[in-house]
């Protein structure tokens, strides 16, 4: 009798265990399901984002469906929601509703094509969650997971210390030794620029495009005697030509970022002198006066890109 007992109470614990693992199942189906439903629905709205956009776009273009065929659309969401995993994983960082609702705020408010934005709300069925979803989101994302990624020491360690190494260079040398012969292997890109430091003519002024104001960006200079915080955020002066020609005649300090402009003030007072290793977002810099009068200012820089972002998310797990 006993026994039976025993037989009965283990076939009833089996029936249990198999009820609850068909439940389990039954779940994670039901959470697959939606999961894939929710994946076709932020394809399917940023399909109709991406038509609104082909749609304004000027000249001689496929149709909406070969220039952004079912493949790409697919790829582009899991791509903003690969950024979002990783900045949970990698950073504790989650995206908060008041976040989105800020950057809907920010479109909504400094938007320079407001027939456009009307028509991608329209496209969006006229769904405030739909907009923030599709539009803000993937903005807050990228934004804040770009940011973190360029101010994680640990990621550009290797490349701060190339920068170090070769400002130490520099400091040994003699003022006579060109700092060309001084680059190694490691070392960024090398070149050398005069500034003007009057101030631009009037009609030397060039007319920018009418954009939004830009973001500054925060970075550091320092060294092994101080730390000197800047907004480093670098003008066209900085960066080497893409094709003969597309640099202007004159380059201008004043077109630098005020920020920028201190520190090298404060740092270039002589000839030979070197400034601290400056961060920005993608680089690490580091100049030397090579010549100074009262009018100009000619320096040697020295550009050490970060890690490629690119590459970076593109390593970081599933």
């Amino acid at each position: 009798m006993k026994d039976r007992r025993q037989r009965t109470d283990g076939g009833r614990q089996r029936g249990a265990g198999r009820r609850i693992t068909l439940l389990v199942v039954l779940a994670l189906a039901g959470l697959t399901l939606r999961a894939a439903d929710d994946l076709a629905a932020l394809i399917a709205d940023r399909a109709a984002v991406e038509r609104v956009y082909h749609d304004h776009r000027l000249g001689t273009k496929p149709p909406f469906e070969v220039a952004m065929p079912a493949a790409l659309l697919e790829r582009l969401v899991r791509t903003d929601l690969h950024k979002e995993a990783v900045l949970r994983k990698n950073y504790g960082v989650e995206i908060a509703q008041a976040m989105v609702d800020a950057e809907v705020q920010r479109i909504d408010a400094t938007t320079r094509a407001p027939e456009i934005l009307a028509e991608l709300k329209a496209a969006l069925g006229g769904d405030p969650a739909r907009f923030a979803r599709t539009m803000a989101r993937p903005i807050i994302v990228e934004r804040t997971l770009r940011a973190r990624f360029e101010n994680d020491d640990a990621l550009h360690a290797a490349q701060r210390k190339i920068s170090r190494d070769l400002r130490a260079q520099w400091l040994a040398a003699p003022s006579t030794v060109r700092v060309e012969s001084l680059k190694t292997p490691q070392a960024g890109a090398m070149r050398q620029v005069t500034w003007q430091l009057s101030p631009r003519p009037i009609e030397d002024v060039p007319k920018k495009p009418a954009t939004a104001p830009a973001v500054p960006t925060t970075g550091s200079a320092s060294s092994a005697t101080y730390t000197v915080a800047a907004t480093v955020q670098l003008a066209q002066t900085l960066r080497a030509p893409e094709t003969p020609g597309a640099l202007p005649d004159k380059f201008y300090f004043e077109d630098l970022e005020p920020e920028l402009q201190n520190v090298l003030r404060a740092q270039l007072r002589h000839v030979s002198d070197v400034s601290a290793v400056i961060e920005t977002p993608s680089a690490f810099l580091v100049f030397r006066a090579d010549a100074l009068t009262p009018a100009t200012l000619t320096v040697s820089q020295s550009s050490t890109p970060k890690r490629s972002y690119d590459e970076w998310l593109a390593a970081q797990p599933e």
